[in-house]
């Protein structure tokens, strides 16, 4: 039994990775999700327009994000969540006890100490950017 969180998730999670994940989900979900009129093309023409929208406040001075999910957007917390099923999806096909996650947490539960080693190793190989830290349980 372990916890991981991903380092960084929003700054090191691509705008290509977020709008492929949510194109993926649009698609799969197509007819059950209330479109308002617009078609999936439209969709994500405007998504891309908000997501080109990065620039942010820090101490009274403005700034342009350069990579990543823009902090603070109101999107990015839902396009994190749309985006890391991808990376967690070999690990769910490992097929642990248990696996829980969280935005950029997640719990995991293996018979052995070895299939535990192995769902952590495949969560730290599916992104050069995206990186899990591992927090194992401590005795009393």
């Amino acid at each position: 039994m372990e916890s991981s969180d991903v380092t960084a998730l929003y700054t090191n999670a691509s705008d290509d990775c977020a709008m492929q994940a949510i194109f993926v989900l649009l698609m799969k979900h197509e007819g059950e999700i209330n479109m308002y009129g617009f078609n999936i093309e439209q969709l994500m023409a405007l998504l891309k327009k908000c997501m080109g929208c990065s620039t942010f406040r820090w101490s009274g001075k403005y700034y342009a994000r350069i990579k990543g999910l823009a902090m603070g957007q109101r999107m990015a917390p839902r396009l994190a969540i749309a985006f890391m099923p991808k990376v967690e999806a070999p690990v769910t096909d490992l097929g642990p006890l248990l696996y829980c996650g969280y935005i950029n947490d997640c719990f995991v539960l293996c018979s052995t100490q070895e299939e535990m080693d192995k769902c952590f190793e495949l969560l730290n190989e599916q992104s050069e950017y995206i990186k899990f830290t591992r927090e194992k349980p401590k005795k009393n």
